[in-house]
């Protein structure tokens, strides 16, 4: 598979198997050979995507309009390219939808036109993303900063805030969980090293006879401290609280890829400050699963939820889909303080741990936003507030007073993950005016307020049918042997697999092959290695083990790489009290895995016997 084309040839025939009534394929290939000769890969993943969005937008609104660089058929609305399929699906002069449109084109379709939208870039390519991203990080930090909210609405917002999480209390760091995440931080220090830093910051250079006042530094175990530790005053450090001063109020901007014309813009922060968001990080999800309002619209570790009302509003067009665009960049700091001005200890701890500037090695700025996709608040903060919007906005329309029980009923109406909203159609337009009002921007061409084309946390969906297309992301006509990027392709083959497309599958299954040296078992889907999946389940099972007594497979898996790393003293007790036990490998104090460095090795894994298991 050295060339895309390839590729698309194998869906093409994929797609005349399941659909032999189509026509014109085959001057598909062509058209498709021709554009990639004189425009490379943009032809793929832009192009293509574009015409993609006009299909979302057809099948949203029942009128399909032609986008620009396609040409038409003639005399109709619909393009050339593909005419086939999109004539299974529109009528060919109006452009409106078919009133019995084939389903199966419809997926067909979806999947050929974004099959290259996250495409890996060249590295030209990713630092003009990266410059535009970062440009519009700042950008939106300055309407952040600048905002003005009306006062009506504002007064709402303050006094629905007042009901929601009754239990979010925190008096003291004390009371907070802290903990590493397992992301970079600022100093670009490695996992133990995490753990030091800390250290250092709560114990001074020299023992003294003062208490080992742990619950400065963000500690739980308070009882265990006054009734065990307190022996080791004599010999403890004494304790220093937090100092966020300037060399922990910068924090550095990246960007990682998001798609194949846009970077997502991302904070590493000082360890320090993420040691504390962490912490507050886990008070905020336990608060909202004890309330009886949040509750019902909010779960934030479970996404299933938003797609199925994506699946169910495509179907009845009872649930209109919201996207926020760059929702954490415009997050003021002043609607968070709004939104939780009624919980002031907790506010007041979330803005200490807050970087409040940003880096991005041209600039350094004091952002007017709450924070950038890096601090571990701004996900459960966000959709806090997205959705106290939403709750506020909707009895507004009612002209009701806020009430538990008028809050509860608006809740059951919403669904918020992040900057993925769901809402009842017949607040949707309500909601997106409240959103805008504090300095908020709807992405329009991202959200389904009527019709029944819906999109929410990765699902598209178009009448109660999924048709959520597969991506690839390395780029076929570049082979590595890189392990994320092996890992990728197997994944890649096994989805195409289940979608019936088995050309394409064994088209980059027979790549990855390649790439590796050797060939790929049979193994279950959730045996965790690299290999081949089947409808069944099925697995190649070589051995049993006497020790678990269970059947295992040889397969390749894809592990971290370790490096030195080496914890002990003051460090190390602070890393026992703050990582469970369980789950902990035997050498952790003395090396870690390194982020981003990945290998592939050979090892005797279970047979998840979930399936049939094939002997040898």
């Amino acid at each position: 598979m050295k060339s895309p084309i390839v590729l698309l040839r194998s869906l093409l025939i994929d797609f005349s198997r399941l659909e032999p009534d189509v026509e014109g394929l085959d001057r598909d290939i062509i058209t498709i050979e021709k554009r990639y000769e004189n425009e490379g890969y943009g032809f793929l993943s832009v192009a293509l995507p574009a015409l993609g969005k006009a299909l979302q937008q057809g099948l949203s609104t029942g009128w399909f309009h032609c986008p620009l660089g396609f040409k038409r058929a003639p005399g109709g609305t619909i393009p050339r390219i593909f005419s086939g399929m999109f004539l299974d699906v529109f009528e060919p002069i109006t452009g409106r939808v078919k009133e019995d449109p084939n389903f199966g084109t419809i997926k067909n379709l979806y999947q050929i036109l974004f099959f290259f939208k996250k495409i890996q870039l060249s590295e030209e390519s990713n630092d003009k993303l990266h410059s535009k991203a970062c440009s519009e990080f700042f950008s939106n930090d300055l309407i952040a900063t600048e905002v003005v909210f009306p006062d009506r609405e504002s007064y709402r917002l303050s006094v629905v805030s007042r009901f929601i999480l009754p239990s979010l209390r925190v008096n003291s760091y004390g009371e907070i969980a802290c903990k590493h995440g397992p992301g970079a931080v600022k100093e670009g220090l490695k996992a133990n090293q995490k753990w030091m830093a800390v250290a250092d910051s709560i114990f001074q250079d020299s023992f003294d006879t003062a208490a080992l006042e742990y619950d400065t530094f963000a500690t739980s175990f308070d009882s265990l401290l006054s009734s065990e530790l307190k022996g080791l005053s004599s010999y403890a450090k004494p304790s220093q609280s937090f100092d966020y001063g300037a060399s922990r109020s910068t924090a550095r901007l990246i960007s990682v890829p998001k798609n194949s014309t846009s970077n997502r813009t991302i904070t590493v922060e000082p360890v320090l400050n993420q040691f504390v968001q962490q912490g507050l990080n886990t008070i905020l999800r336990d608060s909202i699963s004890r309330c009886s309002i949040l509750r019902q619209c909010l779960a934030l570790s479970d996404q299933t939820k938003n797609q199925h009302l994506a699946l169910e509003g495509s179907r009845t067009g009872e649930w209109a889909t919201i996207d926020l665009k760059s929702a954490s960049d415009l997050l003021s700091v002043k609607l968070v303080k709004l939104v939780f001005g009624s919980h002031e200890e907790f506010l007041t701890h979330a803005i200490n741990c807050r970087t409040p500037k940003v880096d991005d090695m041209k600039n350094i700025i004091e952002i007017g936003k709450f924070a950038g996709m890096g601090n571990a608040l701004t996900f459960p903060i966000q959709s806090i507030v997205f959705a106290v919007v939403a709750i506020t906005a909707i009895l507004d329309l009612r002209q009701v007073k806020a009430s538990k029980r008028n809050l509860m009923h608006a809740a059951r109406h919403i669904r918020v993950y992040g900057d993925d909203i769901i809402i009842h159609t017949k607040y949707a337009h309500q909601v997106v005016n409240w959103l805008k009002l504090f300095g908020l921007s709807v992405n329009e061409s991202k959200s389904f307020l009527t019709g029944n084309f819906k999109e929410s946390c990765g699902v598209d969906a178009y009448m109660g049918v999924e048709i959520t297309p597969i991506y690839i992301k390395p780029r076929p006509d570049q082979p590595s042997a890189d392990p994320s990027d092996i890992a990728s392709l197997v994944s890649l083959s096994n989805q195409l697999w289940m979608e019936g497309l088995y050309l394409t599958s064994a088209c980059v299954a027979r790549e990855v092959e390649e790439r590796l040296g050797y060939s790929l078992p049979l193994v279950s889907r959730d045996a965790g290695s690299l290999g081949w999946h089947s409808r069944l389940d099925s697995s190649f099972a070589t051995k049993w083990c006497r020790k678990t007594h269970q059947m295992l497979v040889r397969a390749p898996v894809v592990l971290s790489k370790l490096r030195k790393d080496k914890l002990d003293g003051w460090a190390a007790l602070l890393k026992f009290f703050h990582v469970p036990l369980i789950g902990r490998p035997a050498n952790h104090l003395q090396q870690t895995s390194a982020r981003f460095q990945l290998r592939i090795a050979q090892r005797w894994v279970p047979v998840r016997l979930s399936g049939t298991v094939i002997s040898p």
